[in-house]
């Protein structure tokens, strides 16, 4: 009885296994023609497996205000995101015991004002005080 129960998890395992490896295309291209119906995305996507590219897909506009549509090499502003990876890479440190959240930035930025009461956990909740260019007046105007 052992010995079948093994070979049947052994079988399921496999399954899962084989299963796991189909990449549907089909899917992936109905789940992002929904999405652009809906205005719900606007970029690229690549997913790859051992470095083999298993789909690519442009949705949206490269250029909106010209309606010139995106396409797999159309390169984008980073915008917000860059945040995402900042904070990984500052948890990244405080993981290798290189930095604290409780450490403050006078270290690093003496020239900030209140440098030495502004700490990493508030620079990642955006809570340290420091002025946003972003809402300066004239900041539409240089931008781009």
């Amino acid at each position: 009885m052992k010995k079948y129960f093994i070979l049947f998890v052994f079988a399921l395992l496999l399954s899962q296994l084989s299963f796991s490896q189909d990449f549907n295309n089909n899917k992936l291209d109905s789940y992002f023609d929904a999405l652009e119906a809906n205005d719900k995305f606007m970029g690229s996507v690549a997913v790859s497996q051992n470095g083999k590219i298993l789909y690519t897909r442009a949705v949206g506009f490269a250029a909106v205000e010209n309606e010139i549509n995106a396409d797999v090499n159309t390169k984008y502003r980073i915008g917000s995101i860059s945040k995402t990876f900042t904070a990984v890479m500052i948890l990244k440190a405080i993981e290798a015991g290189k930095l604290e959240l409780t450490q403050t930035i006078d270290t690093f930025f003496p020239a900030i004002a209140n440098a030495s009461k502004i700490n990493i956990a508030q620079l990642l909740y955006h809570r340290s005080g420091i002025h946003s260019f972003t809402n300066n007046e004239d900041y539409l105007t240089w931008n781009t």
